[in-house]
Order: C-alpha cells, then sequence, then structure tokens
C-alpha cells in the first residue's frame, strides 16, 4: 500500500527553487515582473493575422453590396426630386390655365418661382460642373454654381404660338398641355446632358456613354443622346405629363411619345425591327424595348 507524504510548504518537492523558498520578497518581485506575466486571453501573431484575414475577406464580399445599395439611395434620391418638380409643373399649369409656358428658357425658371431649394435641380449622381472637373454623362450642366443643374426639359413640351418654328419644333408636334391622352408616356423632365433636347424617333444611339458631350463642338442633331446615359444602372429618371416618375431603361428612350407625331416603334425598337447587335457595343447587354 502507499502512503501519502506530507509536503511542506517550503520542500524541494514544490518545485521552487532554493533562493525563493526562504525568501519570500524575492519571490514577489519575480511574480511582480512584466516579463513574468502570461496574459491567458491574449492574441497569438497567427490568431490576429487569421482574424485579419477574415474581416478582409468579408469586406470584399460586403462592398459590392454596400456599392448597390448607395446607388440605389441615389436613384431614389434623383426620383425624389423629380416628384418636386411634378409639384412644380402641376401649380405652374393651374395658374396658366392648364398650359406649359410659351418659352423654352421660362421653365428652368420655375424653380425659383415655385420652389426655394435649389438642389432638386441637381441628380444626386451628376452634382459637379464640367468645369470644376467633372466628368460626363455624372456631371451637371451649368456655367456657375447659381445655375448648375443636371436635369433638362423634353422642348416638345411647349405652348408656343401657331406659327412657331424652332429647332424643327413644328406647332402640330407640340404638347401644349399636361391633359392628354397617354400623357403617362410623354416625358416632360429628367436626367439630362444640358437644359433640354427635341429628340426624334430617328436619332441614333450614343456611340460611347456621355458622346451627347461632343454636341458642344459638332452641333450634333442626335438630341436623344442629351437624354440617354448611364446614370442609373442602365436607366435615367423621368417626370411625365401625368405627373408620374420612373426610371426609363435607355433603350426605351425611343419607345416614348416624345412629341405628337413621334413613332414609338421606329427603328430603334424592337417593333421596328432593331436587334440588340445594332446597338453600340456599351449599350448592347441593356433590357430591349
Amino acid at each position: 500500500m502507499i502512503q501519502a507524504t506530507s509536503r511542506r510548504p517550503g520542500s524541494r518537492t514544490n518545485r521552487e527553487p532554493p533562493c525563493l523558498a526562504n525568501n519570500p520578497a524575492s519571490r514577489q518581485q519575480i511574480i511582480n515582473h512584466p516579463s513574468s506575466i502570461v496574459n491567458a486571453t491574449g492574441f497569438t501573431l497567427i490568431e490576429l493575422l487569421v482574424v485579419i484575414a477574415i474581416v478582409a475577406l468579408l469586406m470584399a464580399i460586403l462592398m459590392p453590396a454596400l456599392q448597390r445599395v448607395r446607388k440605389q439611395a441615389r436613384g431614389i434620391a434623383c426620383q425624389s426630386n423629380l416628384h418636386q418638380w411634378a409639384l412644380i409643373g402641376a401649380m405652374y399649369t393651374e395658374d396658366s390655365g392648364g398650359h406649359f409656358p410659351r418659352e423654352v428658357l421660362t421653365w428652368p425658371d420655375l424653380c425659383r418661382t415655385y420652389h426655394k431649394e435649389p438642389h432638386i435641380s441637381l441628380c444626386p449622381t451628376a452634382t459637379k460642373l464640367r468645369s470644376e472637373g467633372g466628368q460626363s454623362p455624372f456631371a451637371a450642366w451649368g456655367t456657375t454654381t447659381a445655375d448648375v443643374a443636371s436635369y433638362g426639359l423634353n422642348q416638345w413640351v411647349l405652348n408656343a404660338p401657331g406659327n412657331f418654328v424652332v429647332g424643327g419644333r413644328e406647332p402640330a408636334r407640340l404638347w401644349r398641355t399636361p391633359n392628354v391622352n397617354g400623357a403617362g408616356a410623354v416625358p416632360l423632365f429628367g436626367d439630362c446632358f444640358i437644359s433640354g433636347a427635341t429628340p426624334r424617333d430617328i436619332d441614333q444611339p450614343p456611340d460611347y456613354d456621355g458622346q451627347a458631350a461632343e454636341w458642344l463642338v459638332s452641333g450634333d442633331i442626335n438630341e436623344m443622346r442629351r437624354f440617354c446615359m448611364n446614370r442609373h444602372d442602365g436607366r435615367m429618371n423621368a417626370l411625365f405629363l401625368d405627373w408620374s416618375v420612373r426610371a426609363v431603361g435607355l433603350k426605351e428612350l425611343w419607345t416614348l411619345k416624345w412629341h405628337r407625331q413621334f413613332n414609338t416603334a421606329g427603328p430603334w425598337t424592337q417593333a421596328g425591327g432593331a436587334r440588340p447587335e445594332d446597338w453600340p457595343p456599351w449599350m448592347q447587354r441593356l433590357k430591349d424595348y
């Protein structure tokens, strides 16, 4: 039978060096020394690197989703601006006997008359002036911060005199009032490279995103290009004559009723025989209409 033996605190079976067994002060000094303290809850270098790698992986996974959320938020803010313009247009036409302005340049001034917040003239994706380094299509038009904007008017919407003919805007094509059949298919206002345009059903699509910038130099008559800009993931935002606001696919622009005689089954629509390969390369992947 093995008998238990007693161990005295100062005996060598406690595995203390002789110098510490008889010297409590030395023992306490060594215990309190920083190099003798072992932190059982600390990280090793390997564990730290693993945590950093996991965080980096999660960020790589989440960043595209965060970017999509930011784009969606800007698109919603843009549509909110256009809803404000819908109120402005409704108030103006109500005060004007149900008719639109008689002059093209009158429309931008409505913001100052009926609304005091200049930010509604700017799409959140296009707030920087080109003169300040902005790049089309994500740039605002204007020469100073006082007249900066990134929306434009469908200039077929005009209550002009009966003999008015400027830039091909014959009187028979004009929309003079919002009180028309099919108003929900008639664009009034929306994302635009410049203050406005008079699109035609035969207008050529832009060869690259933002080609409308060349208009200032070459006088390009394909004015649909001024609205055909990829600001919102293959779409632009537009306000219609029935005061509704929605996103419009870039190819869908050719199916809208821009003026009274606009052919909504023209050469750049599926009904008109357009195929995906007929479009410029940057637009071929976009939805067809």
